[in-house]
Parts: C-alpha cells; sequence; structure tokens
C-alpha cells in the first residue's frame, strides 16, 4: 500500500531490553513497528489510518443463546414422549397374550387321597457305640512313690558324736565335771580330736569286696 504511493517504508519487530542483562527478547503478545520517510510521515500515517480496518480479523461469530438451547431440549423432550406414546398404543392394541386359565375346583368332589407311605425295614447294621470324648475320660491318679527312710547312723558314728559333745563340755565348763581348767581342757581337746579322727575314718572308702557290684 505504501509502495503504490511511492513511500519508503519498512517494517522491524520489536523489542524490549532486559534491565539487568541487557537482553533483547520479544514482548508478548509480538508487535511490529512501521518506519517510513520523515518527509512523508503524515501521509504515511493517513494511509495506515484509512487502511488498517481492512486488515483486522472477522468478526467471531455470536454464540447461541441460551434460549435457543432450551428451546432445542424441549422439542427433543416433545419427541421423545411422541415415540413413547406411540409405542404404549401399538402394545394396548395388540393385548396381552392369552393364557391357559385352570378351571374352579369342584367344592363338592371329594379331595384327593394320598396312598400311605410305607417304610421298609432296613438292614443297616446298628450304629457304633458312642465314643467317650477325650475330655470326658477319668485321669489316671499319679501315685508317686514313697520315699527313702532316713539313714540310720551306724553306733561307731554316734559314741563319736557323744565323744565330741563330751569334749566340748569339758573345754568350755569343766567345772560341772569336777576338773579343774588344765585337766579339763586336755581331755576336751583329746576327746574332740579322737572324735573327729573316728568320723573322718568311716568317711572313707571301703575296698572292694569280691563282687562284681561297687560300694557306694
Amino acid at each position: 500500500m505504501l509502495r503504490e504511493e511511492g513511500i519508503a517504508a519498512y517494517l522491524a519487530p520489536s523489542t524490549d531490553v532486559g534491565p539487568y542483562t541487557r537482553t533483547q527478547f520479544l514482548p508478548s503478545p509480538p508487535t511490529d513497528r512501521l518506519f517510513v520517510d520523515r518527509a512523508r510521515r503524515a501521509d504515511a500515517r493517513t494511509l495506515v489510518d484509512t487502511h488498517a480496518d481492512e486488515h483486522l480479523p472477522a468478526a467471531p461469530t455470536p454464540r447461541r443463546r441460551r434460549t435457543d438451547r432450551a428451546e432445542d431440549d424441549a422439542a427433543t423432550d416433545a419427541e421423545f414422549a411422541r415415540i413413547v406414546a406411540a409405542w404404549e398404543a401399538e402394545e394396548a392394541a395388540t393385548g396381552p397374550t392369552d393364557l391357559p386359565v385352570e378351571p374352579p375346583a369342584d367344592a363338592s368332589a371329594p379331595p384327593p387321597v394320598t396312598p400311605p407311605v410305607v417304610e421298609q425295614p432296613r438292614d443297616d447294621p446298628p450304629p457304633p457305640p458312642a465314643e467317650v470324648p477325650v475330655l470326658d475320660r477319668p485321669d489316671e491318679h499319679f501315685e508317686p512313690p514313697a520315699p527313702p527312710p532316713l539313714p540310720v547312723l551306724a553306733p561307731a558314728s554316734l559314741y563319736a558324736l557323744l565323744l565330741i559333745l563330751a569334749g566340748a563340755v569339758c573345754i568350755v565348763t569343766p567345772g560341772t565335771l569336777g576338773l579343774s581348767l588344765d585337766v579339763g581342757i586336755v581331755i576336751g581337746v583329746l576327746a574332740v580330736v579322737g572324735g573327729v579322727a573316728v568320723l573322718v575314718s568311716r568317711m572313707r572308702d571301703r575296698s572292694d569286696d569280691d563282687g562284681d557290684g561297687a560300694v557306694v
């Protein structure tokens, strides 16, 4: 358009510059700048203003209003109601299928006689005796063995204990036996040593005899 009028002009995309990095980038949405001859800038502005409306996009098609949509829904419902009414009328014209009807029973007729059922004897074996549940069985009574008898002291061991007891009395209270202190201590020590010696001698194992068993 400007070329036909003999006006020198060109378009250049407009760019923005970042404040920190000084990077150039296109704005959003992108736009172009028109550069024309300075001497004929007024003529170029007049031409652009006159023919700018020719390049505008076509106006969008207006959307259907809600009333039109409601009318379409009403028409659809009416058509569906008409189809249902026609189907019901067709069903009413044909009628239900005739079914066989049983004749009514005669009240004076006697009721049918049912023959008695005779049970035949069965040759089944008798049922086995019921087993006693495990929980109901009597518990087995446990009788612990009799305790072993208490050991009986041998006469020699008994005499050794009595000798130790007498020696202790002579050492502690020699006056009860009519002895002086020195004599009581000597006799008491000898009695205690003799009793202990007898007990120790009886604790030693005895030699095995000719039998097969060992002395325990």
